[in-house]
């Protein structure tokens, strides 16, 4: 089911050779804009300098060039660049302020500062500021990151805007100064070199209401949903307040009829009391919305596609932050005086994607990029128009990867800065940086090369061929290095480096390798690599109050749990062990790889519980006292390090949730500076649904599916965090390319020490900051499931039959004929259980998105039940069909069974023994060697 009015805006952007729009009416601000104002105070009517203060390099002045209302303004005027760095290099010049002076006031009833702004800066296709509290009160503001009481404002050139912030979560019991920053970024060709700002009308509100900001309830006659919608064969909940009402609706958006009238579930749990709405059972393509008690939410689809057009909008993002490309409405050519250099060889290394609101650029974001983009096509196969256009967007970070590589294992690890550039070589503001020879962007580095190369054998075989050669050149440096840990200078400050990284996409690059090239050194050495994988995970049932296994140590030594708070790469290890599986369905250590697989995935399912009703994916387990065992490794992982945060650590860890022997598992990160967790959730996401397809696991796959909805509304603030994508999108701090359909915030963030969800509407970097990171993990993700199951086969028993498939849940029958003579039949449904029925055949299958299955003219269904006695598992199999069945049986910390036979109707009895109950167990029950009608049987 398409979006006309989607598409329509889609054709008219060439499919995106021009950015697409926002729709501005949607945004989280428009939505509290005319919250009911009970007071209002004039804090300054900006008609006389008085009790206002201006830093060096910037003028002030009141002036009647523009007036408002008829009133005079203050005036700012600021040189945009300057000709030296007089702080950081490459980043913002200076940033000089405007500050209005205020006597020790108590602003604690006051809720929302507004005032009128306008910008003249002819040439500037996007102005911003910021505003800065200053609190001397009980808690100072602003804190050590100065991020607590800072908003950036997102500014209409050559108008007047009106803007406010609600600030019910700054401490301003002691005001002393409000402050207003211009951050020097230099300018365009086209543009002016001085910024000039005017300024009005600056009240304070006090408000009928404010906006939620903490917590995870969701507000009183809110019902939070996905407003991306749904496809049909996902499990589909809404959240409300508790005791919203008893019964609720879902009612169809264009006839009015009412699809399903159901019961409303009340919970209650550590994160507080709900409501949830089920609709699950609503599997027809079409627009809908929810009527509860007196609440009714905006329109929702239901439809296979639904995942499509933000796929689109992801595309959009990256086409707008081209660097070295003239981006319509965007920017100009740029940055063609960046350079990076390696003995006395050097690169222009402008291209690529800028990776954030600022224009700095790094292999890893790049190279992950690249991936996500290749395989996103192949997962789009299906759509020519996408397909192609994912090809062509990867292709310009490809370019790059390609064209900043030294030849020798040196290449371009970050490139730009926070300025646009004049382009010319020798000047001031032309950034240089040293190429590096580091093992983790290496093969990231090959893994894409390789996809890229797969995805272009029939497209352009000659680039083919040379990515091809060019993967094993990277794969071959990056593994001279396979057993040392190596670490940047903070150009990176999210730059992880971790062996188990460092294995996971080693053996993700082998992989690929071997798949484009057929050469089975790299396939060996996949295979070598996955030993020291699957040797970092935790693999016995630890003595805690509440055990938990399969999760992830730094190494082999499993002292250090692995963790990630900004950029995760959590789902790195299970998308290689996967991938090997597939490569080799009957190798000998084709248990244990997916046993691996088994142990993490289960681990998500019984931490996931931790969020409900979200089922958002917790962050990770932590220890009390690992910070401190090794303090130079904790604070060099750190951006913005300092002995504080050892103390503040333990504090965070605490907040989480017991498990004993000092672990906790957290909601969200240990974290500090660098705070929001969009590419968490995603990572998490990726690993759920690549477990989901090698596994065949429904309930996985919707856990995915909770980590996009997650996303896009179905969050305790009810807001998307993908501009233009759903409804009650917040702004997002984006200082030079401006606000871009698709854009991704790094993510709601825990308050202080705490671990609640914590988002303020203040904009600050970096988690209201766009960055590419979270989008590289949701393109990835949104295409995984944005795609029916097929059931196929050639039923020559059938010939000329039907073939029908009847939904377990709904009834809804799905058919299609098979050919005459040799029984052929496709038929593509969405996820979930169903039974086949030809002629006098059944067969029951439970499907997830984007996986095939081949129906055969057997028609086996298998019933299996275990119980455990001591360390013997006693095993029982049920066959109904005709023909006997013989079952290889796969085992992990099992005693190796023979093959099992069981005759159709009879019940077969078998027995195994457990090597270690102290550790996971697994058997893979594989009937007549087809792996897509496996069984497993678990230890819990």
């Amino acid at each position: 089911m398409q979006n006309s009015v989607f598409y329509k805006q889609l054709e008219e952007s060439g499919m995106i050779r021009q950015p697409l729009l926002i729709d501005e009416e949607e945004y989280f601000e428009k939505t509290i804009k005319d919250t009911a104002v009970l007071a209002s105070r004039v804090l300054d009517a900006c008609n006389s300098l008085d009790n206002w203060t201006v830093d060096s390099l910037a003028q002030m002045s009141l002036s009647s060039d523009y007036p408002l209302d008829g009133h005079s303004s203050i005036k700012l005027v600021s040189p945009t660049r300057l000709d030296h760095w007089p702080g950081s290099y490459a980043r913002i010049y200076y940033t000089p302020y405007l500050t209005r002076i205020i006597n020790h006031e108590d602003w604690t009833n006051y809720d929302r500062i507004s005032l009128s702004i306008r910008p003249e800066m002819p040439g500037f296709k996007f102005v911003s500021l910021h505003i800065q509290l200053v609190n001397e009160g009980v808690e100072p503001v602003p804190d050590r990151y100065e991020r607590e009481g800072c908003h950036n404002i997102n500014l209409k050139n050559h108008e007047w805007n009106h803007v406010s912030v609600e600030i019910p979560n700054v401490s301003r019991d002691k005001i002393t100064a409000l402050k207003i920053g211009y951050d020097m970024v230099g300018n365009e060709r086209e543009a002016v070199d001085h910024a000039t700002f005017y300024f009005s009308d600056m009240r304070l509100e006090t408000l009928e209401k404010t906006a939620k900001w903490l917590g995870w309830e969701p507000e009183q006659n809110e019902i939070i949903f996905c407003g991306t919608g749904y496809q049909p064969g996902a499990i589909k909940r809404a959240i409300a307040h508790y005791g919203l009402s008893q019964r609720f609706k879902i009612v169809n958006a264009i006839t009015g009829k009412v699809v399903l009238e159901s019961e409303v579930e009340q919970i209650q749990n550590e994160q507080g009391k709900f409501a949830i709405l089920d609709f699950s059972a609503v599997r027809e393509e079409g627009n809908y919305l929810i009527v509860c008690g007196d609440t009714v939410t905006r329109t929702f689809p239901i439809a296979d596609t639904v995942w499509e057009n933000s796929i689109w909008k992801t595309i959009n993002l990256f086409f707008a932050e081209r660097c070295g490309y003239e981006v319509p409405g965007v920017h100009k050519y740029c940055h063609g005086n960046v350079l990076s250099h390696h003995g006395d060889k050097s690169v222009v290394a402008n291209g690529g994607w800028h990776d954030a609101a600022d224009m700095s650029q790094n292999l890893t974001n790049t190279a992950e990029g690249v991936y996500s983009f290749f395989q996103a096509a192949i997962n789009q196969k299906h759509n020519a128009e996408l397909f192609q256009r994912l090809i062509d967007e990867g292709k310009w970070g490809l370019d790059w990867m390609l064209r900043t590589r030294f030849g020798d294992g040196y290449r371009t690890m970050g490139s730009g800065g926070s300025v646009w550039t004049g382009n010319i070589i020798g000047s001031c503001d032309q950034m240089n940086s040293e190429a590096q020879n580091l093992a983790i962007e290496n093969f990231m580095a090959s893994a894409a090369e390789a996809l890229a190369a797969e995805v272009l054998q029939d497209i352009d075989s000659e680039q083919s061929r040379y990515l091809k050669q060019v993967a094993k050149e990277d794969w071959g440096f990056a593994y001279e290095k396979l057993d040392f840990e190596e670490y940047t200078e903070a150009m990176d400050p999210a730059r992880v480096s971790s062996p188990i990284l460092l294995y996971s996409v080693g053996m993700l690059a082998a992989c690929h390798i071997y798949q484009v090239d057929g050469d089975e050194f790299y396939l060996n050495k996949a295979i070598e690599i996955a030993e020291r994988v699957m040797a970092c995970q935790q693999q016995d049932i630890p003595d805690w109050d509440i055990p938990m296994t399969g999760f992830f140590y730094r190494d082999e030594k499993r002292d250090q749990i692995q963790h990630y708070n900004h950029r995760s790469h959590e789902y790195e290890p299970i998308m290689a062990l996967s991938l090997l599986c597939q490569l080799l369905p009957d190798h000998p250590s084709w248990v244990r790889w997916y046993h691996s697989i088994v142990r993490y995935t289960e681990y998500c399912k019984q931490s996931i519980g931790i969020t409900s009703p979200y089922e958002m994916s917790p962050a990770s387990i932590y220890h009390e006292d690992e910070a401190e065992k090794d303090a130079a490794l904790f604070l060099n992982q750190q951006a913005f390090a300092h002995p504080g945060m050892l103390d503040e650590y333990k504090e965070q860890v605490r907040n989480g949730l017991n498990l004993g022997k000092g672990y906790y598992l957290r909601r969200f990160p240990i974290w500090f500076s660098y705070r929001g967790n969009s590419g968490l959730v995603l990572g998490s996401g990726n690993a759920l649904a690549y477990g989901a397809s090698i596994r065949n696991d429904y309930e996985l796959e919707q856990l995915a599916h909770r980590q996009l909805e997650w996303i896009v509304g179905r969050n305790p603030f009810g807001q998307s965090l993908m501009l233009g994508e759903g409804y009650n999108y917040a702004d997002q701090y984006v200082c030079l390319p401006g606000p871009l359909s698709g854009s991704l915030c790094v993510g709601i963030q825990s308050y202080r020490n705490e671990d609640v969800p914590y988002w303020p509407q203040s904009i600050n970097a970096v988690y209201r900051e766009m960055w590419i990171h979270p989008s590289v993990r949701y393109l990835l993700l949104a295409s995984h499931v944005n795609k029916k199951s097929r059931v196929y086969g050639w039923l020559s028993e059938h010939a000329d039959s039907y073939v029908r498939a009847v939904c377990v849940l709904t009834g809804k029958e799905f058919s299609v004929k098979t050919a005459a003579r040799t029984g052929e039949f496709s038929l593509e449904l969405p996820s979930g259980t169903y039974s086949f029925h030809c002629d006098d055949k059944s067969k029951e299958l439970t499907l997830v998105n984007g996986s095939e299955y081949e129906l055969t003219n057997e028609f086996n269904n298998y019933a299996v039940k275990h119980e455990i006695e001591g360390q013997t598992i006693h095993i029982e199999i049920l066959v109904t069909g005709d023909k006997e069945v013989s079952f290889e049986c796969r085992t992990g910390n099992v005693e190796a069974v023979s093959v099992i036979r069981a005759t159709p109707g009879q019940a077969t009895k078998h027995s195994a023994v457990i090597e270690n109950s102290k550790k996971p167990w697994i058997v893979v029950l594989v009937p007549n060697g087809s792996l897509q009608d496996k069984i497993e049987i678990l230890s819990k």
